[in-house]
């Protein structure tokens, strides 16, 4: 595996970065909660001026890699638009996909489509339509319920959701939000002063940047590996992204709990970035399942495909399957 990244995602990363930055990065999120039309009126279109709905995640893998840097952008900058979803969907010819509970199906920014496909971490696949207005809730402000119109599966007029995909997609942005918590973290604890020093020469914070960081950047290699992997590995994709989904959750309870204790109080306020990150992940963390679930899941799929480790079930359990 090559931890180094292809030219041409980090180039594609870096021109979203700039092309978010300049359209007003976090702010875009608390101008979208003021006005809900901006997702339509102007991510959109700059999202298409980017070439980001022209990318087909699906036909090679440094495709893939420059996608899941635009997702890790659109962490970075709580993006109020459902671009993993768009990303996995195979062109932007078909409705975005979304990863949903079928006893309750919810999608962020559900009211941006008319038309969605979706799908189960099992395969099955549902067109489905937005149900009424977003909830708008703190932790939610996007999120809407959706209704089945039509698909009992594995319906062959419905093209098939890379659930794996669409799961790495997600880790890469719970990746890009955690970083930048961590650099707020940083920034944070470097500027403020207490009996006389930075904050960040106490070295029980010293303690929890150090494993916050550690946590951000395990992610980041996970992420990367994951990717490597779906290409490589094809009959243990969906293992793997459920193991960097379950890592994914496990490091963003860790990661934004710390950034929050280190802000204090001010971390919890809108006009702080850090709020705006923690709330406009919750989404991305919570939906189709929480990380209970996704450990169940885990190891369901465990237990069905094997897992390469170093406790290896992968040859037994793939020789299985393939009977």
């Amino acid at each position: 595996m090559n931890l180094e990244l292809p030219a041409i995602a980090s180039e594609f990363g870096a021109t979203a970065e700039r092309a978010f930055a300049d359209a007003g990065g976090v702010d875009l999120a608390r101008r979208a909660e003021a006005r809900p039309e901006i997702r339509a009126q102007e991510l959109a279109p700059l999202l298409d001026r980017l070439g980001a709905l022209d990318l087909r995640v699906g036909d090679d893998m440094d495709t893939a890699l420059a996608g899941a840097e635009l997702c890790r952008v659109a962490g970075r900058n709580a993006l109020p638009y459902p671009v993993t979803g768009v990303l996995a969907s195979g062109g932007n010819d078909r409705p975005p996909v979304v990863l949903v509970d079928p006893a309750l199906p919810r999608a962020d920014h559900g009211d941006l489509f008319t038309r969605w496909r979706l799908a189960a971490v099992d395969g099955r696949v549902w067109e489905g339509r937005p149900e009424g207005r977003p909830l708008g809730t703190e932790l939610g402000p996007f999120v809407v319920d959706m209704s089945v119109t039509s698909g009992a599966g594995r319906s062959a007029d419905l093209p098939p959701v890379d659930v794996p995909m669409l799961l790495t997609l997600g880790g890469w942005q719970t990746l890009g939000t955690l970083e930048r918590a961590l650099e707020l973290a940083v920034q944070h604890v470097n500027a403020r002063h207490q009996f006389g020093r930075p904050l960040a020469r106490f070295q029980a914070v010293q303690f929890q940047i150090a494993d916050a960081t550690v946590a951000v950047q395990s992610l980041r290699e996970l992420a990367r590996f994951t990717m490597w992997r779906l290409w490589v590995a094809p009959l243990d994709r969906l293992v793997d992204a459920l193991a960097l989904r379950a890592h994914a959750l496990e490091s963003a309870h860790s990661v934004l709990r710390t950034c929050h204790q280190l802000h204090g109080a001010i971390g919890f306020c809108d006009e702080h970035d850090l709020s705006i990150l923690s709330r406009h992940a919750q989404p991305l963390l919570r939906l189709s399942a929480g990380l209970e679930a996704t450990t169940e899941q885990l190891m369901a799929a465990i237990d069905r495909y094997g897992f390469d480790s170093l406790f290896d079930r992968g040859a037994s359990a793939r020789a299985a399957h393939r009977v």
